[in-house]
Formats: structure tokens, C-alpha cells, sequence
């Protein structure tokens, strides 16, 4: 008689390792949409976020004891460069330090990708004081808001998506840049090992992108405005989010308008 093979299952990845492959996964898509700087505000329940930017050499790391001062560093970056640092913070009230600067990226426009470290569902409300409901805690101060649960690896095709989906709505899919919140919920062990990832875009490419329609030539926007105002008296007062400055300046000449 011949037995029948016995075919042994591929083991199921650890949960600290299938946690820290989720976060690896999430930081490289952050990488691939032009992230450069991390402003973290250390704590235990954000540990592997914390570990997975820490473990890329192309992200600047910033530790700061005080997470008011690390979300308006965070704003600063979005001001400088256009493009959205990384905001973390533990679990509990230390989120609650980051809202005055997600205001100020609200009112003015700044990209910021906000991640707050949260307790499994099992334990919220219970077993800590500093406890908090952490889901949209910013309000309509953010652009985008979504919390994926716990990480599992039956999920591992969408992780991609949600990285990419957040720093695009930080650079402002949805209209206006701002600031985009991710909620993470990690199980302890909170350190593990990250696997394999998730096959990416050719080309380093993000998996969303945020495009813009631009004007092919601004000269008949230019000759309407001039025929409409070159009779009246003005002043251009310009800042930062205005457009083509070069554009600007053509319209001023052409008018005499300082």
C-alpha cells in the first residue's frame, strides 16, 4: 500500500513580526511619496512604528520628550519642504498635545502624516488611566482619518494602499493639503521581526500619487484679467500657496500694479 504524502502547512507568521512588517510596510510607502523626517515622542505602545523609521537610513529621525514641541517640528518640515514629516506618539493622552499644530495645518495648508499608537480594542477603557477614545480625535481639523485595527497578515495586500492613501491626502488629494491621522492599534509583544513585504509600484513609485492639473499657458488668463482691470487701480498682495509667482509678476507689469 502506498501512504499519502502528508503535506506540512506553511506556519503562520508571528503577530509581533506580522506588526512589524505592516509598520515596514506603511514607512516604505511614506519613503516612495517623499517623506524624509520623523518626529517621534517616545513611548511603549508606538514601539514598532518607532523601530520600522528608525530602520530606514533615508528617514531623519528627531526624538522629543515633549510632544507639543514634536508636532510643531513636524509642522515646521511641512512648511519648509512641501512634503509631510511623520508625527508619533504613544497611546493616551499624548495625542491629545498634537492638536494645536494639526490646527495650524488645518488653517494653513501644511502636510503632516499624524500616527498615535493605540491599545487594542480589548483594552480600551480599562487597565490604564491615561485611556482615551482616540477615534478622530482631531475632529474636521484633518484632512483624512482612518483606524485599521490590529495588524493581520490576511490583510497584508491593502497595507500599501492605506500608507500611500495617507500621505496623499496629507499632500492634499482631497483639495488642500493638511494633516492626515492613522490610529494604529499593536498587540503586545510590541517588538518583532519584519518579513518580507508586500510587492510595491515598479520604479520606487508610491502606490497612490496626487497630480495636479496645470494650465498649459497662462496668456489667455493673463489677457482677460488685463483687459478687465488694466483701467482700474490695485495692489497685489501675494503669499505662499498663490501659484506661479512668474505669472503674477507678468500680470502686475502689465497693469502697473505694484
Amino acid at each position: 500500500m502506498c501512504s499519502a504524502s502528508k503535506v506540512n502547512p506553511t506556519p503562520s507568521p508571528l503577530p509581533a513580526d506580522v506588526t512589524a512588517t505592516f509598520c515596514a510596510t506603511l514607512v516604505d510607502e511614506w519613503v516612495r511619496s517623499g517623506v524624509t523626517v520623523a518626529c517621534i515622542a517616545p513611548g511603549s505602545r508606538s514601539t514598532p512604528m518607532a523601530l520600522a523609521l528608525a530602520d530606514r537610513s533615508d528617514i531623519r529621525i528627531e526624538i522629543f520628550h515633549d510632544e507639543r514641541s514634536a508636532s510643531f517640528a513636524a509642522l515646521g518640515v511641512g512648511l519648509a519642504s512641501g512634503k509631510p514629516a511623520v508625527l508619533l506618539c504613544t497611546s493616551g493622552t499624548a495625542a491629545a498635545h498634537f492638536l494645536a499644530a494639526v490646527v495650524e495645518s488645518d488653517l494653513s495648508a501644511v502636510p503632516m502624516l499624524i500616527i498615535t499608537a493605540d491599545r487594542p480594542p480589548e483594552l480600551v477603557d480599562v487597565s490604564a488611566p491615561q485611556t482615551i477614545d482616540q477615534t478622530k480625535l482631531y475632529g474636521n481639523a484633518v484632512r483624512w482619518f482612518h483606524a485599521p485595527g490590529v495588524p493581520d497578515d490576511s490583510t497584508r495586500l491593502t497595507w500599501r494602499s492605506l500608507g500611500a492613501r495617507a500621505a496623499a491626502e496629507a499632500l492634499g488629494f482631497s483639495g488642500r493639503p493638511g494633516a492626515a491621522h492613522l490610529n494604529l492599534a499593536f498587540r503586545e509583544p510590541l517588538v518583532g521581526t519584519p518579513g518580507e513585504l508586500p510587492e510595491g509600484r515598479q520604479h520606487n513609485a508610491p502606490w497612490h500619487s496626487v497630480v495636479r492639473a496645470r494650465m498649459v499657458s497662462p496668456e489667455p488668463l493673463t489677457n482677460a484679467l488685463t483687459e478687465a482691470w488694466e483701467s482700474k487701480r490695485g495692489v497685489f498682495v501675494v503669499g505662499r500657496g498663490a501659484g506661479d509667482p512668474d505669472v503674477i509678476l507678468e500680470l502686475a507689469e502689465l497693469l502697473g500694479w505694484p
